[in-house]
């Protein structure tokens, strides 16, 4: 059974939840745009440090999978200027690299060794947007209307 068929691609409010994948490699970027699809996702896609910050200020974003190595700058710096544009957003960074550069502390939810199992990826993804749908919710009640008398 794949994630389409169980909804756990999808949000609270029932659509799907877009993220935003970045590579400047287009092999890499077209497979994981169809392993995300295939899961029930909504891709867009970016081949830049560029493009993906004129896509983050035209769509809302939900998580973004970003390359550690891309043209115009790193994953790190990217993530940083995501974060910017929207605190919360969680963040997956990919690389060769096996371990978890400083850098990426504070700003990266989680890195993923490039070339691994699809499975990890889509796992980590769920296990993300789950996070931010509960802390979104939390967010949302713990902000309460004030009396006025």
């Amino acid at each position: 059974m794949n994630r389409k068929e169980t909804g756990l691609a999808e949000l609270v409010n029932g659509s799907a939840a877009t993220i935003l994948c970045v590579d400047d490699e287009e092999n890499q970027l077209v497979l994981r745009k169809l392993l995300l699809e295939n899961a029930g996702y909504r891709v867009l896609t970016a081949d830049s440090f560029r493009s993906a910050l004129a896509i983050v200020a035209e769509h809302a974003i939900d998580l973004a999978v970003v390359d550690y190595w891309m043209t115009g700058g790193n994953g790190v710096q990217l993530a940083g200027e995501l974060k910017h544009h929207k605190e919360n957003l969680p963040i997956v960074i990919l690389s060769a690299y096996s371990e978890l550069p400083g850098e990426t502390i504070g700003i990266a939810d989680a890195w993923i060794t490039k070339g691994g199992a699809s499975q990890t990826l889509l796992a980590k993804i769920e296990e993300l947007l789950a996070r931010a749908v509960v802390r979104s919710h939390h967010d949302s009640r713990s902000v309460r209307p004030s009396k006025s008398n």
